[in-house]
């Protein structure tokens, strides 16, 4: 949806968020809660409240002036991959949908190489790790496009999708009776297609956060791959972890409000009083999505697993603890269990747990990720028979 922008030296920050959230609250409303998880600052507070403060705040964690952050919002994101490396378009089928992607490949190979399927995270989340109009001035780190360059580098090809919410299938997808089942079917359908490829040796699984979730589920369903890596999966089932992440950002009152009224949501009642901000999440238009994602539990997912798992952990993530990987470990005792104590939850160097100050690592795609992060992966999916 094409947002606009308040021109003119004389308007303030506070007009310019205003103008822009009119234009892309709409978009907001359309968007399945497919695991939108909070941010440092969760988006859908800002959004949904037209928090101005919190908005003012973000710009000054990210040291941004009032018209930098109206500029970050419309910027494009730069995805241009290196000469190490070669992209093209690549699609699949998922039922009646064409789910559209990228492959990346090393710019020069002789035999067959891995292949890694990269499922991305929550929300409105593209191939590539970023989210368009507002919600950019929290997501913008370009994870997964930075993940496939390295991982091509070391000569592990890749292929990362925009999921069924994002562009033109947003229109085709009749979101009420959407659930957790068809990001599942979409992860099982891209590895099915990858393992026809006779370029590639074995197919890998790699998810980020909701993502984690949904490539444990899709190899317990039959995708076929040799492994998984689950990067800052949740280990418990997603209220705990969501009650956690709200917990966070409001007052107890406003918790104990959340609790009975995303009881009565999830029983199919109307939810009753809930701190406006956190309305988006008890849509009605969502409440099958969420019916699915409650039953999912990844401790119970994972001790079912038969192919090797690689859990990655940032000891910074302040959206998925540390004992979220360790629950996961303990459930499946094969897993091999990677926690970088510097990375935040994308994956980028944090030196403080402090939400404001953690802002600009999730919205400046060239600060690097971390180091440890691609050689943790490489040398796990060169180890697979």
């Amino acid at each position: 949806m094409e947002t606009g922008a308040v021109h003119g030296e004389h308007h303030s920050l506070e007009q310019s968020v205003t103008y822009h959230l009119t234009r892309d609250i709409e978009l907001i409303r359309k968007i399945p809660m497919n695991s939108i998880s909070f941010f440092p600052l969760s988006s859908l507070v800002v959004l949904s409240l037209a928090s101005l403060s919190a908005a003012s705040a973000a710009g000054q964690a990210s040291g941004t002036s009032g018209r930098s952050l109206r500029a970050a919002s419309t910027a494009a994101i730069d995805t241009i991959p290196p000469k190490t490396v070669v992209e093209t378009p690549f699609t699949f089928q998922s039922g009646t949908l064409t789910l559209p992607g990228t492959l990346t490949l090393p710019a020069k190979y002789k035999r067959q190489i891995p292949v890694a399927l990269i499922v991305a995270g929550s929300g409105p989340t593209d191939r590539n790790g970023n989210s368009a109009g507002l919600l950019r001035l929290q997501n913008n780190s370009n994870l997964y496009a930075i993940l496939a360059w390295q991982l091509a580098r070391s000569g592990i090809a890749s292929v990362r999708y925009d999921k069924r919410v994002i562009g033109d299938n947003l229109q085709k997808v009749d979101i009420p009776s959407t659930s957790i089942d068809d990001f599942i079917a979409d992860a099982i359908a891209g590895a099915r297609k990858l393992v026809s490829d006779r370029r590639f040796s074995k197919v890998v699984l790699i998810g980020h956060s909701e993502g984690a979730e949904l490539v444990l589920q899709a190899a317990n369903r039959g995708a076929p791959a040799a492994g998984i890596v689950m990067m800052s999966g949740a280990g418990r089932p997603i209220m705990p972890v969501l009650r956690e992440q709200i917990s966070k950002q409001m007052p107890p009152a406003e918790i104990v409000k959340w609790d009975s009224a995303s009881a009565r949501y999830l029983r199919g009642e109307e939810p009753g009083d809930v701190h406006p901000g956190l309305r988006p999440l008890l849509q009605p238009m969502n409440r099958k999505f969420m019916q699915s994602w409650v039953k999912y539990d990844p401790a119970a997912e994972i001790a079912k697993l038969k192919v090797p798992v690689l859990v990655i952990q940032g000891g910074r993530d302040i959206q998925i603890s540390e004992a979220d990987a360790r629950a996961l470990k303990a459930a499946q005792p094969a897993a091999t269990l990677v926690v970088i104590p510097a990375a935040n939850h994308v994956f980028r160097a944090a030196t403080t747990d402090d939400r404001m100050v953690q802002a600009k690592l999730y919205v400046d795609p060239t600060i690097p990720i971390v180091p440890e992060l691609t050689p943790a992966i490489v040398d796990w999916v060169k180890k697979l028979k």
